[in-house]
C-alpha cells in the first residue's frame, strides 16, 4: 500500500517490487531454484519438479504469520522452510528430503536480496534509459542556446544550455553502464553454515555414491544461479558484504545523479531566474497558504531522495566489519537498509524521467538573464582576446578598469569600446573584441562536447540492445 510520507512511492510500483509480497516471493524462488538444481545435478528424484512448481506458488503462506514467527530465530527463512517441508510432504511423501538442503538462512536472504536487486535494477535501467533520452533530445535542441553560466551561486562566463543538459547526460550515461554490469554480477549465495559446503558435499557423497563429490556440488551451484539468472559464486560471500555495498553504491549513485539534475531544474526555476519550469499538471505544485505558488514538486521530492541516500549508504559499508563466519548484526542491518535505498533509487529515477520529459524551456529568459551584469561576464573572453594583441598584463588591467565603469547604460563592450578608441587602437583589435559579445557566436567546445555525449549515449543504446 502507498505510504503517506512517500509521495515518489504512491504509485505501488515500488511496493510491487520491494514489499515483503516480493521479498517472500524472492525467498521461494531461492528455495525452489535450489531443489530443481539438486535434480538436475542427480541429487533428487525427478518427480521433485512437480513439487518444486507448486512450492513456487506463495498464495498458500501467510506473511504475517512468517513474519511474527521468524523473531524467534532472527530472520524469517527458518518458518519459512519448515513451512515449504510440511507443504512439501503433503505433495509427495519424502519430498521435504528435498528442500533446503546444504543451505542456511543467511544463503536464501543473500540470495533473496539479489532476486530483488536483479528486479530494481533492471526497473531503475528503464527509468535512466528514458531519462537519457530525454536529456539526449534537449541537448541537441538546444545545443547552441545561450545561458550564463554560474560558479559559486554567481553569474560567470557564458555557456549553452545544450551544453549544460551534455553534462547531465554523461553523467546519466555513466551510471547506465553501471547498473548494467551490476545487474550482471548480481551472485546467488549457497554456502552452508559456515561457507564450506559441507552438508552439499555429504549429500552429494551418500546420493550419488561413486561421483566426484566437487563435480555434482559444482552442477548444483551453477543449476542453482542459473536457474535465478544470477552468477554462481566462487567462494561463500557469507562474511564478504562486498555485493551488497557494490549495489548499494550504484543505487546511491543513480539517485545521486538524477537529485543534481533536479536541483538544477529546482534553482533555474526559481522567480528571480524563470530559465527551466516543471510541465506541472492543474492542481501540482499548489502551496497550502500561498494560491499563487507553483512549485517545483518533483524536483523537491528527487532533491530529497539524493539527500537520504548517502546515511543509508554508510550503513552498508559498516556492514563490511564482519567477525567470523557469519557476522553479528551486520548482515542484518542491510536487509531494512538496502531495501529503502532500492525504494529511492527506484521512485527518483522514474520521477526524474518524467520530469525532464515535460521540462519547459524559456530560451528568451535565458538570453534575457545574459544581460544581466551588463556584459560582466564576457570579461574572461575579453580579457583572453585582447591580450593576444596587447599583452596579457595591459589587457587585464584594461579590462579591470573597464569593469568598473559599466552601469545599465555602459555595459562593458561599450565601455571597452569607447577606451580602446580613446587609446589609438585600430578597428581590427575593436572588431575582434566585439565578437566577444555577440551572445550567438560559438563557445568554446561546446558543439564537440555535446556531440561526444550524444556519440556516448547512442552507443551505450547500441550495447544494451546487443545484451
Amino acid at each position: 500500500m502507498p505510504e503517506l510520507l512517500d509521495p515518489l512511492g504512491a504509485d505501488g510500483i515500488a511496493e510491487s517490487l520491494l514489499g515483503d509480497g516480493a521479498w517472500l516471493q524472492a525467498m521461494v524462488a531461492a528455495e525452489v531454484a535450489l531443489s530443481r538444481a539438486l535434480v538436475t545435478a542427480g541429487l533428487a528424484p525427478a518427480w521433485m519438479l512437480g513439487v518444486a512448481d507448486s512450492l513456487a506458488d506463495t498464495s498458500a503462506l501467510d506473511l504475517a504469520t512468517l513474519a511474527v514467527a521468524g523473531r524467534s530465530g532472527g530472520n524469517p527463512v527458518i518458518p519459512l522452510v519448515a513451512a515449504l517441508a510440511t507443504r512439501a510432504e503433503t505433495l509427495h511423501a519424502g519430498a521435504s528430503d528435498h528442500v533446503h538442503v546444504g543451505a542456511t538462512s543467511q544463503d536464501i536472504i543473500d540470495t533473496a536480496t539479489m532476486i530483488v536487486a536483479a528486479t530494481t535494477l533492471e526497473a531503475t535501467l528503464e527509468s535512466l534509459e528514458s531519462l537519457a533520452g530525454s536529456l539526449a533530445a534537449l541537448a541537441e535542441t538546444h545545443r547552441a542556446t545561450p545561458q550564463a553560466g554560474r560558479t559559486l551561486g554567481q553569474h560567470a562566463s557564458p555557456t549553452t544550455f545544450g551544453f549544460v543538459v551534455a553534462g547531465w547526460l554523461d553523467a546519466v550515461c555513466t551510471v547506465i553502464l553501471s547498473v548494467m554490469d551490476a545487474r550482471q554480477r548480481l551472485p546467488a549465495s549457497l554456502g552452508g553454515a559456515v561457507g564450506t559446503l559441507a552438508v552439499l558435499t555429504d549429500a552429494a557423497a551418500t546420493r550419488q555414491p561413486g561421483h566426484p563429490e566437487s563435480t555434482s556440488v559444482e552442477r548444483v551451484l551453477s543449476a542453482y544461479a542459473a536457474e535465478l539468472g544470477l552468477v554462481a559464486p566462487v567462494i561463500s560471500w557469507h562474511s564478504d558484504r562486498l555485493p551488497v555495498v557494490e549495489l548499494g553504491s550504484i543505487l546511491a549513485a543513480a539517485t545521486g545523479v538524477v537529485a543534481s539534475i533536479a536541483m538544477n531544474v529546482a534553482e533555474l526555476s526559481r522567480t528571480e531566474i524563470g530559465e527551466l519550469s516543471e510541465g506541472l499538471a492543474e492542481g501540482e505544485g499548489g502551496s497550502s497558504a500561498m494560491p499563487h505558488k507553483r512549485n517545483p514538486v518533483s524536483s523537491v521530492l528527487v532533491v530529497s531522495a539524493g539527500k537520504q541516500a548517502p546515511g543509508l549508504l554508510s550503513t552498508l559499508y559498516g556492514s563490511l566489519l564482519a567477525e567470523d563466519q557469519r557476522a553479528i548484526g551486520g548482515w542484518h542491518a542491510e536487509w531494512q537498509t538496502l531495501r529503502a535505498l532500492e525504494r529511492l533509487a527506484l521512485t527518483s529515477t522514474q520521477a526524474a524521467a518524467g520530469l525532464v520529459a515535460n521540462l519547459r524551456v524559456d530560451a528568451r529568459r535565458m538570453r534575457e538573464n545574459l544581460a544581466l551584469t551588463h556584459g560582466l561576464l564576457y570579461s574572461e573572453r575579453a580579457s583572453a582576446t585582447l591580450a593576444g594583441m596587447l599583452g596579457k598584463t595591459e589587457a587585464f588591467a584594461l579590462v579591470k578598469a573597464a569593469s568598473a565603469l559599466v552601469s545599465p547604460v555602459s555595459p562593458l563592450s561599450t565601455v571597452l569600446d569607447e577606451q580602446l578608441a580613446a587609446a589609438g587602437h585600430s578597428d581590427d583589435v575593436r572588431t575582434a573584441l566585439a565578437r566577444v559579445f555577440d551572445p550567438d557566436a560559438p563557445i568554446g567546445q561546446t558543439g564537440a562536447a555535446i556531440d561526444a555525449v550524444l556519440t556516448r549515449y547512442r552507443g551505450i543504446a547500441r550495447k544494451k540492445e546487443s545484451l
